[in-house]
């Protein structure tokens, strides 16, 4: 481990998984239609891009896979039971206990048209890859295994009667193959991608808007998100990056949550805690997504305008952000850390990171809070993570279409109640997780990360932390590059 470490901040910089720019393909007019059962998805294999990191796709027919998950079917009274619930929303009821099922305990919420939302899945056939090789989600089941996001797709189909294929792709190529397999003429229901490439991901996905209704009531949906995305990016609600902390490491008086309630969570009382806890030689904060912070300017610094990439990174709005944490970070006590000591909030070594969601030691008490707001008064902000899944964008069957919307629901719903169990774990139930859950939706930004932007800018970033650096000039060297690369992705918007 680095002997010498500035304290603060911690950047390990922005999220460095390759990428891949798009490649110069005119996509066919006739994609090939999978509803036959006897259709396959089956890579190829002569295909070096893809070949050397394949799963054989798994299929899964329903009238050869035993339902064994029949209890699904039967009423769940005290899930149903609407003056349980916390307005309504299932997941924040006082009762609330995680589904050890398929079947989510949100209900169909109508988000997707259509006349049919019980049975449009019957007998299809959805098709998809995977954003990378972890599951985007887990739960417990009553015998008290692990069932993965991918063991949920063989039984909600099995289920609900229709045929699943996927194939499990290692991140670094997940969206390469996926247009490959567009451009071979295979048929994917939908697009999955992971945070780190949502910028590359949007280019094979088109607006689902024509066939949602907005004004139906999700708790599973993320209607930030779809908006935020142009109506094209599915995700659970509650996929948020936020401060974490311990509660037992804050000075008497001052913990976060309660700065945060009274309108005081500012960069100045997070710069106070740091230099506390840096005294104390404890490590005051980590983070790995560097660009969350200039979220602080009221603005994603990759956004959607008009439907096409934008960037925001050196904006002024921007720039006013960046120079607090300049000054911020100077003043924050560095230390020697030891070479023996493992550095986490679970060890209690870290004050506070940002994170989806941490690892909680024993008689531990963590809270969240939202990053600081410059100064009292200035919002406060936290970032959409995980994964999500699009539309492809030269789909045109409406009914098809539809089917694979209504997937991406039961995805998103089964997504939102695995999240919310695992909150459930770390003490945030029943009305705190509707403020969770709120939060969310109503103080979440999307970045559109993409691993080639993020390396072009990891210079220019590392002066938020090293004075020496002079992020103008360092911007300048990198701002043709960039201009450049972002018109080049537009091409494909």
């Amino acid at each position: 481990m680095n002997k010498s470490f500035a304290v603060f901040l911690c950047f390990i910089l922005i999220l460095s998984c390759g990428g891949c720019k798009p490649d110069n393909i005119q996509y066919p007019s006739d994609i090939t239609n999978p509803d036959p059962a006897e259709t396959t998805v089956t890579p190829d294999k002569n295909n070096p891009d893809e070949s050397a990191l394949e799963n054989t796709p798994v299929t899964l027919d329903p009238a050869q896979t035993p339902a064994a998950d029949a209890g699904d079917t039967a009423p769940q009274e005290a899930k149903e039971d609407e003056a349980a619930f916390s307005g309504g929303n299932p997941l924040a009821g006082a009762t609330f206990t995680p589904s050890q099922r398929a079947k989510s305990s949100l209900p169909v919420s109508g988000i997707v048209k259509s006349n049919n939302a019980e049975t449009i899945l019957k007998n299809r056939t959805i098709v998809l890859y995977s954003a990378g090789e972890e599951p985007a989600f887990s739960y417990q089941d009553e015998n008290g295994k692990t069932v993965t996001e991918w063991d949920w797709m063989t039984q909600i189909a099995a289920d609900n009667g229709f045929i699943m294929k996927y194939s499990i792709k290692n991140e670094s190529i997940s969206l390469k193959s996926q247009r490959v397999a567009l451009f071979a003429g295979k048929k994917l229901s939908l697009i999955q991608m992971g945070v780190s490439h949502l910028a590359e991901g949007l280019t094979l996905c088109k607006s689902s808007g024509a066939f949602l209704d907005l004004n139906a009531t999700t708790y599973g949906i993320s209607k930030s998100v779809l908006s935020q995305s142009n109506h094209t990016l599915f995700a659970p609600v509650g996929n948020i990056n936020t401060v974490w902390y311990n509660a037992g490491l804050m000075p008497e008086g001052r913990n976060p949550a309660t700065l945060f309630e009274n309108n005081q969570w500012t960069v100045a009382a997070f710069q106070e805690l740091s230099t506390q806890a840096a005294e104390k030689r404890i490590i005051p904060f980590l983070m790995q997504e560097s660009l969350a912070w200039a979220t602080l300017s009221g603005k994603s610094p990759l956004t959607l305008l008009d439907g096409k990439l934008d960037s925001n990174i050196n904006a002024r709005a921007t720039r006013s952000v960046w120079a607090a944490l300049r000054e911020l970070n100077a003043s924050v006590p560095s230390f020697i850390q030891d070479e023996d000591v493992r550095y986490s909030l679970k060890d209690g070594t870290v004050a506070m990171e940002y994170t989806l969601l941490p690892e909680k030691g024993e008689g531990m008490t963590l809270e969240y809070v939202p990053l600081p707001a410059l100064e009292e008064g200035a919002g406060t902000a936290v970032t959409y993570s995980g994964v999500f899944l699009g539309l492809p964008k030269y789909e045109e069957n409406e009914s098809t279409a539809l089917a694979a919307l209504s997937f991406a629901e039961l995805w998103c719903n089964r997504y939102a109640e695995a999240r919310a169990g695992q909150l459930l774990a770390l003490g945030i139930s029943g009305h705190a997780y509707q403020t969770y859950a709120d939060l969310a939706e109503n103080g979440g930004y999307l970045i559109l990360h993409s691993a080639i932007i993020e390396e072009k800018l990891r210079d220019y970033l590392a002066g938020l932390s090293d004075p020496s650096i002079d992020m103008d000039a360092a911007y300048d060297q990198i701002s043709a590059s960039l201009t450049a690369y972002i018109a080049t992705q537009n091409l494909y918007y």
